[in-house]
């Protein structure tokens, strides 16, 4: 078999076609970059939503009053100090701890702006706010997408006076389900 060829890539195409994966690597990467970061901030809008939900089933459950407290402690308890950009949640009874959330676990990229640095539910499920009230989750500089197709999308959850939670997009249109008009 002296005059049978071998066969396999040369040098000159494996070297093109790592150019050409690199080079479509290098194009997706802001979409992916993107990506990532919208999923972290609806990780935490969903998560501050589930919070908020279970507070509000739970008072039901009880016929008591439960208080979902936003902190930034890092191992929240009943006792954490509120603040209105807290990350992290805890629904209490009293003094009594029921669940809670460390949101940057998965989230490191979003921060929240609350309209409250806690909320109580009573055995109706409605708030001890007395108006509706919002949680804004932002990247963690603070920058929202001017428009459905670029940058990074912010989230809203919405809490009515009577108990309603929802998450919302404030950039879709009016007539969609998802936005929050």
């Amino acid at each position: 078999m002296p005059g049978r060829r071998l066969r396999g890539f040369s040098l000159i195409e494996l070297v093109v076609t790592i150019a050409v994966l690199g080079i479509l690597t290098m194009l997706a990467l802001p979409s992916f970059s993107r990506w990532i970061a919208n999923t972290q901030l609806r990780s935490m809008a969903e998560s501050i939503q589930n919070g908020l939900r279970l507070a509000q089933r739970e008072a039901a459950a009880r016929n008591g009053t439960i208080t979902l407290i936003l902190t930034n402690d890092a191992e929240p308890g009943c006792s954490a100090t509120a603040e209105t950009s807290g990350v992290n949640w805890v629904v209490c009874s009293d003094s009594t701890v029921i669940q809670t959330s460390v949101g940057k676990a998965g989230s490191a990229g979003a921060a929240v702006t609350s309209d409250f640095d806690s909320i109580s539910f009573n055995g109706l499920g409605r708030t001890n706010l007395g108006e509706a009230a919002t949680v804004l989750v932002t990247s963690s500089n603070g920058e929202c997408a001017t428009s459905s197709a670029d940058g990074v999308r912010c989230l809203n959850v919405l809490i009515s006076p009577g108990g309603k939670v929802r998450l919302c997009d404030p950039l879709l249109p009016a007539g969609d389900p998802s936005a929050c008009s």
